[in-house]
C-alpha cells in the first residue's frame, strides 16, 4: 500500500549561499540581463572581499582584459577567498551590498526584489 504525502515543503527565505556552480548565473545576471561593465571588475572584488594582491594578480594573469578578470574575480568571490566570509560569504544579498557601495543601485534592487525576497 502507497501512502501519500501531502505535506508541504517552506523553504526559509534566508540569504541562499552560491558557490562556483553558480558562476554562469551570476555573470549572466550581473553583465547580460543588468548591463554591469566587466571593468569595474577591481572595486567589486575589493567589496565582495578580495584582497589587493588577488586582484592584481587576477590582471596579471589576464593581461587586463576586462571580461576575463571579472570572470576570474567572480570565480575567487564564489570560492570565498580571502576575506569573502568575513563579507557575509557569496550571496545574493552580500553581492547586493557590494554593488550599492559601488553606486550600482539600480542592479543591487533588481537583485534584491529576484533573489532576496
Amino acid at each position: 500500500e502507497v501512502i501519500g504525502i501531502t505535506e508541504e515543503f517552506k523553504t526559509p527565505l534566508t540569504p541562499i549561499k552560491l558557490d562556483i556552480k553558480d558562476l554562469a548565473i551570476v555573470i549572466e545576471e550581473l553583465t547580460i540581463l543588468n548591463h554591469l561593465p566587466c571593468h569595474i571588475w577591481h572595486d567589486l572584488g575589493l567589496q565582495l572581499g578580495l584582497y589587493q594582491p588577488t586582484l592584481e594578480d587576477i590582471n596579471e594573469d589576464n593581461n587586463g582584459d576586462s571580461k576575463k578578470c571579472f570572470r576570474r574575480c567572480m570565480s575567487a568571490w564564489l570560492r570565498g577567498e580571502d576575506k569573502v566570509r568575513e563579507k557575509g560569504g557569496p550571496s545574493w544579498s552580500s553581492l547586493a551590498t557590494a554593488l550599492d557601495k559601488e553606486g550600482k543601485h539600480h542592479i543591487a534592487t533588481n537583485i534584491r526584489d529576484k533573489y532576496c525576497q
